[in-house]
């Protein structure tokens, strides 16, 4: 399946208004004139039909958006390996609430004992918010099997299970040598997702790694008038070691905007998309909720303490994102998604949303990084934008 199988169809066939998706697109236009980012791409569909489907801007300094451009999603990879560690729930591969220490040799130490799978899915496993395990050489992040090794000597921070801090890359690296160390057929993760869960679902543009030279790639990227002291730095480590062979679960997968809205049909297929079962009816319904309770997510307090800002739910599901949950909290899916809306958020450049009870799914990849919690706010507003493109 490649792109132009994507088809398009009249707003008003599916219910959503033209005027509201004017207003969606023109602040998406004034983030790219404020030189916030360069540029983005975006799907609004309802009921399984795209109704709305644009790119804006540039995917850098010098170069056009364009419909089949990859984008580095970020931590929005860790939906894709949620996806297929529920997969091998329901293969009995593992449980849930079975120990990463029986599955990853040598993690079961420091206090983190008692950590469980489910705990590395909600980030609540006792390990730390860090891009990089601590200790481990840069040039080692494509590595998982060194990632691992140093994952398992990290002292856990507080008792899993009793509080949650985003982990950033630790947790959903450790699933993804997880996913390895359980598979039958003794494949690398590479092989796994391409082969599980790609090919399958038709993503034949996306992969975990890209060739750095790949003429589609959307190189990292900063305006200089919205970089931080480590922007250089982290576009730098995205651009030289998210390579063709790097496996970096959490946060180097790529796709293009028609490959992610392929696997977003998979949250309204409740585990299956594209004629194909991935995850189970029964188990799919029990991931898409809250399973943080009500634990706030600690990894932002670095932020939300300077800005005088009130710390807010992590509303953990157990697919790789947020759900929006009940009250007046500030959510990444916005205020008006519905409770059981599911959103994916990738550091400072990327996000998608799916509202079940409106049927709407929400697609914004770009082009410059956005970072930390501006990022988190930025596309929830995006998301109340697209919600207000539904009519009834």
């Amino acid at each position: 399946m490649s792109t132009t199988d994507v088809t398009v169809t009249d707003p008003s066939a599916v219910g959503v208004d033209e005027a509201a998706l004017a207003r969606l697109d023109a602040a998406i236009q004034r983030d790219i004139d404020a030189k916030l980012n360069y540029g983005a791409s975006i799907i609004v569909a309802r009921g399984g039909r795209i109704a709305h489907r644009k790119t804006f801007g540039t995917v850098g300094p010098d170069r056009a958006a364009a419909d089949d451009d990859r984008y580095l999603l970020m931590s929005m990879s860790k939906g894709y390996v949620a996806a297929l560690t529920l997969k091998a729930i329901d293969e009995g591969r593992f449980g849930l609430d079975t120990r990463v220490a029986d599955l990853v040799p040598g993690f079961g130490v420091a206090g983190k004992q008692r950590a469980t799978v489910r705990h590395l899915l909600t980030h609540t496993a006792g390990l730390p918010f860090a891009l990089l395990p601590p200790g481990l050489p840069l040039d080692k992040v494509g590595d998982l099997t060194a990632k691992t090794r140093v994952i398992c000597g990290l002292s856990a921070e507080y008792i899993p299970g009793t509080r949650c801090v985003y982990t950033s890359a630790v947790g959903y690296d450790l699933l993804g040598q997880l996913l390895v160390n359980t598979d039958p057929a003794g494949r690398s993760f590479r092989s796994i997702v391409s082969e599980d869960l790609f090919a399958p679902l038709g993503m034949n543009d996306s992969s975990f790694g890209v060739d750095v030279d790949d003429p589609r790639r959307v190189l990292a990227s900063a305006t200089p008038e919205n970089s931080t002291p480590m922007s250089p730095l982290l576009v730098n480590a995205c651009n030289t070691y998210f390579t063709g062979e790097a496996e970096f679960p959490a946060g180097n997968a790529f796709s293009t905007i028609d490959d992610v809205y392929r696997f977003t049909q998979l949250y309204r297929g409740r585990g299956t998309a594209g004629g194909q079962r991935l995850v189970s009816p029964a188990l799919f319904d029990y991931a898409d909720r809250n399973h943080t309770g009500d634990l706030t997510n600690d990894g932002w307090i670095f932020e939300t303490e300077p800005r005088g800002m009130d710390s807010f739910p992590a509303h953990f599901s157990l697919l790789g994102g947020y759900v929006r949950g009940e009250g007046h909290v500030f959510n990444p899916a916005g205020l008006t998604a519905s409770p059981r809306t599911i959103a994916c958020v990738g550091g400072g450049s990327t996000s998608f949303i799916v509202d079940p009870e409106r049927d709407l799914t929400f697609i914004f990849l770009s082009a410059g990084f956005f970072t930390g919690l501006p990022h988190l706010e930025r596309v929830s507003r995006l998301n109340d934008l697209a919600l207000a493109t539904v009519n009834d």
